[in-house]
């Protein structure tokens, strides 16, 4: 078993590589379903998260460009 300080050093796809190669000598728990579940959930709530504020974002762009047009009329209407 590596020690922490030395797994936080590999990469991710050397990490991959180790966990394929410990998983064919395992069987997995509860557990390991379970943390795929949450980790699945959480990656789909975090894909709603970014559409959401992508479209907030273009509807403050879309606020934005109108009232400047509206502050523009107001103002050729006043002189």
């Amino acid at each position: 078993m590596e020690r922490y300080e030395a797994m936080k050093k590999l990469s991710l796809q050397e990490l991959k590589v180790k966990y394929d190669q410990l998983a064919t000598h395992t069987s997995p728990g509860l557990g390991f379903y379970r943390e795929e579940i949450a980790r699945r959930e959480l990656e789909e709530i975090n894909h709603e998260m970014l559409s959401m504020t992508k479209h907030m974002r273009n509807m403050t762009i879309a606020i934005s460009i109108m009232t400047f047009v509206n502050v523009i009329t107001v103002l050729v209407q006043l002189s």
